[in-house]
């Protein structure tokens, strides 16, 4: 069986390349949020604030995201692999 992939792995290229443009200012909380992600592997075990703060280190504009994206994380995740 293979193995599930983090979300950290399953997150599209230029949300992670945002993180790491926001690591030399905000160290503690990006290495925080990719080991929450790379410890996860279902986005729905994360919570509201694990959400927000993902959005708020990879400069994802708020008024952009459906509440689909939201609730899913369309927006954010490659989904390749899981359809």
């Amino acid at each position: 069986m293979a193995r599930r992939l983090t979300l950290y792995e399953r997150l599209k290229p230029e949300i992670k390349e945002a993180l790491i443009s926001n690591m030399a200012e905000y160290e503690s909380t990006i290495t925080d949020i990719i080991e929450l992600l790379s410890n996860e592997t279902f986005y729905s075990n994360l919570k509201i604030s694990d959400i927000s703060s993902l959005y708020t280190f990879s400069d994802i504009e708020l008024i952009k995201v459906t509440a689909w994206d939201f609730k899913y994380g369309d927006n954010i995740l490659i989904s390749k692999d899981y359809e």
